[in-house]
């Protein structure tokens, strides 16, 4: 089986979902700490004249960096409000607004304690809505050494999951070396992905990196699983 490891992620962008989908298990890393540059908590989006917006959850900020993801709590319990309206006002008028909004709006009326909770709501809707099964696992309910950092924690989290094959995202070649993937028996590949290009409502000039929603809004589900799949076949 072919498992790939990533940190939770908001609405995900094409990229991930890429690479979750040629995956067979996805380990979701709950248990480090929120980056503040990643895409955890937040992700971008489109308004109405082209402009790229960062929709974020608010999280409690007190010594977040001692605190691993799973512990973090939402600050403001009317962030759904707000994420909601934005794509009310910055949305409806796409093509396939009425087919994914439906699916979408509930979690943004719920009262949520922690942020994982909401992330990992917003991953497993955006699977189902692009038709991937990939299972998951989450990092906190494995028995691996807590004291492992980057490469180490990959390879610690692929031998306490008994993995034999590696799908690693194209970033982790500055730190990984490869070699020690090999010397424990786990074939390591690297995830192929060229950002495929769709008719974008907000924008004449083509955006990428923005939330796989904004892709879901322009062309709905059918054809957006055969847009991500393009962009593997690039």
């Amino acid at each position: 089986m072919i498992f790939s490891i990533h940190q939770p992620c908001y609405f995900p962008w094409l990229g991930l979902l890429h690479k979750i989908a040629c995956s067979e298990v996805l380990i979701v890393l709950d248990d480090v700490q929120l980056s503040d540059s990643a895409f955890q908590h937040r992700n971008q989006f489109l308004t109405n004249d082209g402009k790229v917006k960062y929709l974020t959850i608010p999280f409690v900020k007190q010594n977040y960096l001692e605190i691993p993801f799973k512990d973090l709590q939402i600050a403001d319990p009317t962030w759904g409000t707000k994420h909601n309206n934005f794509l009310l006002n910055n949305y409806k008028k796409h093509p396939f607004f009425d087919q994914i909004y439906p699916v979408i709006q509930p979690m943004f009326q719920k009262q949520t304690t922690f942020l994982l909770d909401v992330v990992m709501e917003s991953m497993s809707t955006s699977m189902a809505l692009f038709g991937i099964g990939t299972k998951v696992i989450m990092q906190s309910q494995t028995n691996y050494d807590r004291e492992a950092k980057k490469a180490d924690l990959v390879l610690q989290l692929l031998k306490a999951t008994n993995a034999k094959h590696y799908l690693s995202g194209k970033g982790a070649q500055a730190y990984q070396d490869d070699a020690i993937f090999e010397s424990e028996g786990i074939a390591l590949e690297y995830v192929n992905f060229s950002h495929p290009v769709y008719a974008q409502k907000n924008s004449r000039e083509f955006i990428s990196g923005l939330s796989c929603l904004d892709l879901l809004f322009n062309v709905g589900t059918k054809q957006a699983i055969q847009v991500l799949k393009s962009g593997a076949d690039q």
